[in-house]
């Protein structure tokens, strides 16, 4: 059913019969799909206890209501709201897209962290973990239809698991929009995934490669490839997979390690995955002093380093992230300060941000899309310490950059009662 024949209805609304969608990712929910008739009183207990307020149903998929039951309650017109309560609303609606995004990254940051545990005793037991999670991953990109991505708060997630989250979410977008496939995807996800696995082998000092100081911790840093490979012959991972792991620092212009391999000597995937792994990298390090903002290392990585990534991918991930990623801080086009929150890669000169505001407080601050805003852009991007204190604590500038993809709001819109 095409997203223009939904309708929103209120959770205590819900009854037998009705043909729900649940905008949540693979892990938000019990159900084996996202979308599905409800047929027992126990599948509306366990959709009230997901915390959603509202969801998507579609009238011509449900069955009709019970004549024998009047007070069945049936979805009625909507009536026009006062500007007061469309703000209401649309706020109520950001917030619970970026507590799902976080919660989401929480789950998935946890589930990675245990298969790590799992990977040096019970390397097939990880592998399972791992598929499953890629494989939903996945499921989750796919099943929401147009994504955008969205920058969350730097309490989400778990802190040794941030970067492999990172690399998959960022590869998997970025895959979409290079016009892979299902399968394709499945693979680069479980690759991204697993890119680092043979870090586990690493004293904890040496698994970032801004903490290597000496030639000799540096070559013992690189070895983390080869560990990679050796575990993932363990796990019985696919031979595609193990490319990525043991490809995943190399560049095309043949200054990566452990192969200088160049260009056409490595696999598309691997392309993919060493590009947002260094992009990464360079938003992420270890000592968050040697942080860049995603404005900063997407301009670095297009001025000084494209020699080492596929032109073609490059060019696609530029598009997809926009000039401003989510987590740049910019000025208006108005002169006002914002941080910039999400991206649609259709748009990415109008990202959608939250702007400084004095008279609103903090933590009511709408996000607005450029995009709906034909009389305002961007003007410039700053760094952090650049912004006012007030405007610093307003805005509170991401020090971790976290990143997950949410449905697109365009496509939400498309979804509301007129």
């Amino acid at each position: 059913m095409a997203d223009t024949q939904a309708r929103f209805i209120d959770v205590d609304e819900l009854r037998v019969g009705l043909y729900i969608y649940l905008d949540l990712g693979w892990m938000g929910h019990p159900f084996a799909l996202n979308n599905f008739k409800i047929d027992s009183e126990s599948q509306i207990e366990t959709i009230r206890g997901l915390g959603l307020r509202r969801l998507r149903w579609s009238p011509e998929l449900s069955d009709p209501p019970t004549p024998a039951n009047p007070e069945t309650p049936v979805a009625t017109p909507a009536v026009p709201l006062s500007p007061a309560e469309q703000q209401r609303r649309l706020l109520l609606d950001q917030q619970a897209s970026l507590a799902r995004c976080e919660r989401e990254f929480a789950d998935a940051t946890r589930a990675f962290r245990e298969i790590l545990k799992l990977a040096p005793a019970q390397p097939e037991l990880a592998r399972e973990r791992a598929r499953a999670m890629a494989e939903g991953l996945v499921r989750g990109l796919l099943d929401q239809g147009e994504s955008c991505i969205r920058l969350l708060s730097e309490q989400a997630g778990e802190q040794t698991s941030l970067h492999a989250i990172n690399v998959s979410v960022i590869a998997l977008l970025l895959g979409q929009r290079l016009g892979l496939d299902a399968a394709a995807l499945d693979q680069l996800a479980l690759g991204a995934l697993l890119h680092d696995i043979g870090k586990v082998a690493l004293p904890e000092r040496l698994r970032w490669r801004d903490a290597v100081v000496s030639a000799a911790e540096r070559k013992l840093f690189q070895r983390h490839v080869e560990h990679g490979v050796a575990l993932a012959a363990r796990m019985g991972l696919d031979p595609e997979i193990s490319v990525i792991i043991a490809q995943h620092h190399e560049y095309a212009d043949g200054s990566g390690f452990p192969q200088r391999l160049r260009g056409e000597e490595l696999t598309y995937l691997s392309r993919i995955v060493t590009l947002v792994n260094h992009y990464d990298i360079l938003c992420n390090p270890s000592n968050p002093v040697a942080a860049i903002t995603p404005h900063q290392a997407l301009s670095l990585m297009f001025a000084q380093s494209r020699d080492k990534f596929d032109a073609d991918i490059l060019a696609v991930f530029i598009r997809m992230m926009g000039v401003y990623p989510p987590g740049s801080v910019v000025v208006l086009s108005d002169g006002r300060h914002a941080l910039v929150v999400s991206v649609n890669a259709a748009r990415p000169l109008k990202p959608r941000v939250i702007v400084h505001d004095s008279r609103v407080a903090r933590d009511e601050a709408l996000v607005i899309d450029l995009d709906k805003e034909p009389e305002l852009g961007i003007r410039q991007s700053l760094k952090p310490l650049q912004l006012p204190r007030a405007v610093f604590d307003y805005l509170l500038p991401r020090q971790r950059i976290c990143y997950f993809f949410e449905r697109a709001r365009e496509s939400m819109d498309r979804t509301q009662v007129p």
